[in-house]
């Protein structure tokens, strides 16, 4: 009887290591021709999440997954993990051909949360995000495809940090560049509404690169 315990034992420990997740594909670049997806564990979510800013912002961040449906807000969003320091970071946005997580301060999670829902902003600071993995864009002001793969063109953002300035200033943003495809900063609309707030994004390195923190020696 203790032997067939034990050959018990040793088999759910066998299967639980066959179906582990494998937490390095959360940073690690996607296979071609492969797409974002949520269906992932929390634990993959998180190490995703992370992945997005500097350590000193992501260490003490609130992690919230995406809602089911984008267009619902960020407050139908899950928290997989509870924060302290007024930032929230987000796992990949699925159906895209790179990872995309994102972490945001609070007035950069208004504008979001705001922009998603089509509601106007009313931004009245500056607000800061990081999306240190980059993310892939189908282009400006272009609708989200139902299905990735049909999508003929995808413009690769390197690694980057968003800036959103309050209302009254974003005259600022004027003539600023809108061309995704030149590795130069740029200037964004998520939304097609009028009331829409631009954001101003700064890439840090070419799309397809990576960079990383490496500790000082």
């Amino acid at each position: 009887m203790r032997s067939l315990i034990v050959a018990a034992i040793g088999f759910a420990a066998i299967s639980a290591a066959t179906f582990a997740e494998d937490m390095s594909t959360a940073t690690a670049p996607l296979p071609a021709g492969t797409f974002t997806t949520s269906a992932h564990s929390n634990e993959w979510k998180i190490a995703n999440a992370l992945s997005a800013g500097p350590e000193a912002i992501t260490k003490n961040a609130t992690v919230m997954d995406w809602p089911s449906n984008p267009h619902d807000g960020m407050m139908h969003g899950r928290v997989l993990r509870e924060g302290n320091n007024g930032w929230t970071c987000m796992p990949d946005i699925p159906g895209r051909p790179q990872h995309d997580p994102m972490c945001a301060d609070e007035t950069m999670m208004k504008w979001l949360m705001a922009t998603l829902a089509g509601n106007k902003p009313n931004i009245d600071k500056v607000g800061l995000a990081y999306m240190l993995m980059g993310e892939a864009r189908q282009g400006q002001g272009a609708a989200p495809a139902k299905d990735p793969a049909q999508v003929k063109e995808w413009f690769y953002i390197g690694p980057h940090i968003m800036i959103v300035l309050p209302d009254t200033s974003n005259e600022a943003l004027s003539g600023i560049n809108r061309d995704l495809s030149n590795n130069l900063p740029y200037v964004s609309f998520l939304s097609a509404s009028p009331d829409g707030t631009p954001i101003w994004v700064v890439p840090v390195a070419k799309g397809g690169d990576r960079i990383k923190e490496e500790p000082r020696k």
